[in-house]
């Protein structure tokens, strides 16, 4: 295989981190968000050259762009602990009784295939308890239903996680869980949905 240009090596790296971490190939558009490039046509150039230099397979008729070499390993799921006891319920009020020897898994809560965890940065969903410094769990999908919460990329914004919905007149509403803020309204054709919120941890 040829020598890669330091941006070569950037994409290539960056495709195959996110693979690694989501368990599927990433769009272009998600291509570009993570390495700071602005248009997928460039993006597309990027791609085209890995095919040609082998670093890339061809795309199967009908699918992304590109395909993901079968030597590449697949994901792994990460080792984790089985489960914590689950103990009972607790109430602000009158204490309830402790339940014996229940588990409740993490794992079964939160992994699945193609799914993915992003912190979330600032205020915007924090009426419905989604605050900075929480992680959410994002089920990849390409398509919502209005009232999802979703992670929308929005062409020459970047990526953002709110409330969808597709208005009459073919527009698409992103509205944020914050009575402080107003809903962003966009042409359908600069939003593309890249997941949907199915879960949310955080520590202290």
């Amino acid at each position: 295989m040829s020598k890669l240009t330091r941006r070569q090596q950037e994409i290539l790296q960056t495709i195959r981190s996110l693979f690694e971490m989501n368990g599927y190939a990433p769009t272009l558009d998600q291509i570009g968000h993570q390495a700071g490039l602005n248009t997928r046509s460039t993006v597309h150039q990027h791609v085209q050259s890995l095919i040609s230099l082998g670093y890339l397979d061809e795309a199967a008729e009908g699918k992304r762009a590109y395909s993901i070499p079968s030597h590449w390993a697949k994901p792994t799921t990460p080792s984790f602990p089985r489960g914590l006891q689950l103990l009972g319920k607790i109430a602000a009020g009158k204490p309830i009784e402790a339940l014996d020897k229940n588990e409740i898994s993490p794992n079964e809560l939160f992994l699945g295939p193609n799914r993915y965890a992003l912190k979330v940065q600032g205020e915007s969903m924090r009426d419905i308890g989604v605050m900075d410094g929480d992680y959410v769990v994002i089920q990849h999908a390409e398509t919502a239903s209005n009232n999802d919460i979703v992670v929308a990329y929005v062409e020459g914004d970047g990526a953002t996680l709110k409330r969808i919905f597709y208005l009459s007149d073919g527009r698409v509403e992103l509205h944020p869980e914050n009575s402080q803020m107003q809903p962003m309204i966009y042409p359908a054709s600069c939003v593309q949905v890249q997941g949907k919120m199915v879960g949310l941890f955080r520590s202290y």
